[in-house]
């Protein structure tokens, strides 16, 4: 019975009043890609309403991007911002051995942070 009830509340909360904007599916779209979730069953759960299609998840993804490379780059250019770098190591080991793979599996990475610096005023 209560399986039935979960059933129902989330068969309600994916239908939406306004199809062009339906929050939820659009989240349940950016899960999926986030989760390298194959091409075929995102198909297949967009035709069934529970995510957005695959054209839509690369549009918004593009999106997102070109507004946080916006955002990065007007941030940078700022005299309020601190660069942060970072080198790390990675060992990439296969679970099943092959004669293609090298020997070698450390991998040798950098990150980069840009932080906001915020002023805090004084008064003597």
């Amino acid at each position: 019975m209560c399986v039935k009830k979960q059933v129902v509340v989330i068969s309600i909360l994916m239908q939406s009043m306004n199809h062009q904007c339906n929050m939820l599916v659009s989240i349940v779209g950016i899960f999926l890609h986030l989760c390298n979730t194959p091409v075929k069953v995102v198909k297949m759960l967009s035709q069934m309403g529970v995510s957005i299609s695959v054209k839509s998840i690369h549009n918004m993804i593009a999106l997102l991007s070109n507004n946080s490379q916006h955002t990065i780059q007007s941030l940078g250019q700022t005299l309020i911002a601190v660069y942060a770098y970072d080198n790390f190591d990675v060992d990439l080991k296969t679970s099943v051995p092959t004669t293609e793979s090298s020997a070698d599996t450390l991998v040798h990475m950098t990150s980069g942070d840009l932080m906001q610096l915020e002023y805090i005023s004084v008064r003597t």
